[in-house]
């Protein structure tokens, strides 16, 4: 029990390798601010020529979008004093596991409100100044508040400009009926939720049952969303979960799909339309590699005892055509690259200390940890000879390294990721 503390502790402190920096406020949304263009201006003669990768300040100006201030992160692990806090305030967990943090975000992202980030370790120490259980919400006028479903009710009065997300009584029944629907007497948990009884794994027939029975309340108000063609509070109450499930599912139960189009057709369309919303599969969402990461941890979910699992592969299809999307999602963020490609590499340069001395400890060479790190982010904006610096052993022992420790969506957007993930796999051949 010792050990798997320890071993928790340790990897919430992992948070802060490839996480958002901690910047000066400047909120999403804001139309004042001009969208920096990436510059497409060449490499010097020496990366022309695929010698050796831009140097970090040729990337800065190559990366215009890295240097414009992101939304003010706090990670209370790393900066435990007690800041000033201004506006609109969201405590959530660190790790990004939490799927009652996660409702919230979602709320908050697909309002379009502005607010700062206060990131709180569950799992190990806080400073004095934090108590309670995340998700909380400190209001303009210093009050606190937590529970996700009240959160969610309080943005829409408070914020009655915003698109409102309860705008109905008939929103609540839908909310409501996640109760009724996930199975009960199942271990609450984080990372494991709705999986495990105080005995195991709960039976195939459970799931299937569970599913169904969402697929069957989809089709209450036409969907493709719960509450009719709009998002609602009810996905916001509903998406973690049933993300998680579709990529932990397949590792219990052989074939078991929450996305299968043939079994739950409602759902499949669903999951499409939630991949549609900007905020959620830019940001928000997790990715299957992590959320399965998770689950062969031992944990309070599954009583220390990991499970056997029967599969890795993917639930759901590739997450190819998104450009629309990410456009969407980046417009009104000047912060935001203009790709996914060129998000990851600005990632890369906001983190690159950090990330450069955690590489070292886990035993990449400090040789190759710089000339890996800037080849990764010119791979990645498509900024040099990209046949020369993918035959480099340190770009390629980076971006194995990135893979390995990248944790979505603690450290970056779905989208982001996938395009360091395909790099290394890549790379690996």
């Amino acid at each position: 029990m010792a050990l798997w503390r320890a071993r928790r502790k340790l990897l919430a402190c992992a948070a802060v390798v490839l996480g958002s920096s901690v910047r000066s406020v400047t909120f999403c949304g804001d139309p004042a601010r001009r969208r920096p263009q990436l510059r497409r201006a060449p490499c010097l003669q020496a990366a022309e020529k695929g010698e050796d990768p831009p140097s970090w300040e040729e990337l800065e100006a190559l990366l215009p979008s890295s240097a414009v201030e992101e939304p003010l992160v706090i990670d209370s692990v790393l900066q435990p004093e007690k800041p000033q806090l201004e506006g609109l305030t969201f405590f959530r967990e660190r790790n990004g596991w939490c799927p009652y943090s996660e409702r919230v975000w979602l709320a908050l992202e697909a309002k379009g409100l502005k607010y700062q980030t206060v990131l709180v370790d569950n799992y190990g120490s806080r400073p004095s100044w934090i108590s309670g259980q995340t998700p909380q919400v400190r209001w303009a006028d210093g009050r606190m508040q937590g529970e996700s479903l009240d959160i969610i009710r309080a943005l829409d009065s408070q914020f009655p400009g915003s698109p409102q997300l309860w705008p109905d009584e008939e929103v609540t029944k839908l909310v409501d009926a996640f109760k009724t629907i996930f199975p009960k007497q199942t271990r609450p948990s984080s990372r494991a939720a709705y999986l495990y009884s105080w005995n195991g794994p709960i039976f195939r027939s459970q799931f299937e049952e569970t599913l169904s029975s969402t697929d069957e309340l989809l089709g209450r108000h036409g969907g493709p969303f719960f509450f009719g063609p709009q998002i609602s509070a009810a996905d916001c109450a509903w998406a973690p979960f049933l993300e998680r499930y579709a990529a932990q599912l397949p590792c219990l139960q052989t074939d078991l799909r929450p996305y299968d189009v043939n079994r739950w057709p409602r759902l499949a369309a669903w999951c499409d339309a939630m991949q549609q919303v900007p905020s959620y599969s830019c940001r928000v969402r997790g990715d299957e590699v992590s959320w399965r990461k998770v689950l062969a941890q031992a944990g309070y979910g599954n009583d220390g005892v990991v499970s056997s699992t029967v599969e890795d592969g993917s639930s759901k299809g590739s997450e190819a055509g998104m450009e629309s999307v990410w456009a969407a999602y980046a417009r009104d963020r000047p912060y935001v690259a203009v790709t996914p490609q060129v998000e990851a590499a600005a990632r890369l340069l906001r983190n690159r200390a950090a990330l450069s001395k955690d590489a070292v400890k886990r035993g990449v060479s400090e040789a190759e940890v710089d000339h890996g790190l800037r080849g990764v982010a010119a791979l990645l904006a498509g900024l040099c000879n990209s046949a020369v610096l993918e035959g480099s052993p340190a770009v390629a022992a980076v971006a194995a390294y990135l893979d390995d420790r990248m944790c979505v969506p603690r450290d970056m957007g779905l989208l982001p990721s996938e395009a360091i993930r395909s790099l290394a796999r890549r790379l690996s051949t």
